[in-house]
């Protein structure tokens, strides 16, 4: 096996939907398959290594975070929004008549 990293050589066995796949856009791009497999692993190495856009900047972008309605202070007040929300609908303690 040859360590030397700037050259790999791949032996593979495509079959069925793949070697004609392969085939086609051999023809089509009048490649060799040497030129065919560089390009293909090329692309897929450019797509997967993309740098990802972070979740929150989406988020914030489409207007999703910051897009609510509520107190100012409800970040840090939640509990007591909610447990006076939860007392005006179930009631803890029993009222007298």
């Amino acid at each position: 096996m040859n360590t030397d990293s700037s050259e790999l050589r791949i032996n593979a066995r495509l079959t069925g939907t793949d070697a004609r796949h392969f085939r086609e856009l051999q023809k089509r791009e009048g490649l060799s398959a040497s030129d065919l497999l560089r390009d293909a692993l090329r692309a897929y190495h450019s797509e997967r290594l993309r740098p990802r856009a972070q979740v929150a900047k989406l988020l914030k972008a489409s207007g999703f975070i910051g897009g609510g309605e509520g107190p100012a202070d409800l970040s840090e007040r939640y509990k007591d929004y909610l447990s006076e929300s939860l007392e005006h609908k179930y009631p803890m303690r029993v009222q007298e008549r």
